[in-house]
């Protein structure tokens, strides 16, 4: 569990950057849709997803307690977007540990080692141990290398939510036309 003692005793603390660096953590959410909030706060844009940076101030079993860096606070830190991002880069994954999940596990239950003996894995899921703002696990330093490596496949990574990614194995049994058709169906539905 985490306690920002130094937040905790003081919100003034907040605007300390000493206090929050090694607290801070990524949050990635969709630019387009986000675009009013993300005049407010500092962020990064990779494609069509922003990153913005959150403070983590405690954790317990069930749940967390952060707050949003706004860019009032990137002014009192007297840093810029690029130092608060590097340092996120470095802090998100002791914040949010990452957590790779084979899609079975997280439908239907299927023990997690089990899952992962089968030889056509094709799905798995990337998230935290929190399974809440977790898509950004795939910004951390060697995660996707990593799972490429481990499944033996290249990977397409579709963000399903701000919560998990879906890495999918480039294998000669992924029927690559059927995905593009599911995905297409997906944004249309979500859309109308």
């Amino acid at each position: 569990m985490i306690h920002n003692d130094k937040v905790l005793e003081d919100v003034n603390a907040l605007l300390d950057y000493d206090s929050v660096k090694d607290f801070l953590f990524m949050n990635v959410i969709n630019a387009e849709t986000n675009k009013e909030e993300l005049s407010m706060e500092p962020h990064t844009v990779i494609g069509d997803l922003a990153i913005v940076y959150r403070v983590m101030i405690k954790t317990t079993d069930n749940q967390f307690c952060s707050a949003r860096v706004t860019n009032e606070m990137l002014d009192y830190y007297g840093i810029d977007v690029s130092q608060l991002h590097n340092d996120a880069l470095i802090s998100s994954p002791n914040m949010m540990k990452p957590e790779i999940i084979p899609l079975e596990t997280l439908l239907t239950g299927v023990p997690e080692q089990e899952a992962w003996q089968h030889e056509d894995r094709h799905f798995v899921v990337l998230t935290n141990e929190h399974r809440t703002d977790g898509a950004a696990t795939i910004f951390y330093s060697g995660v996707l290398n990593n799972l490429a490596e481990k499944l033996g496949h290249d990977l397409y990574i579709v963000p399903s939510s701000t919560d998990e990614c879906l890495a999918l194995c480039d294998s000669p049994t992924l029927n690559t036309d059927r995905l593009k058709e599911m995905l297409w169906y997906y944004v249309k539905k979500k859309d109308s």
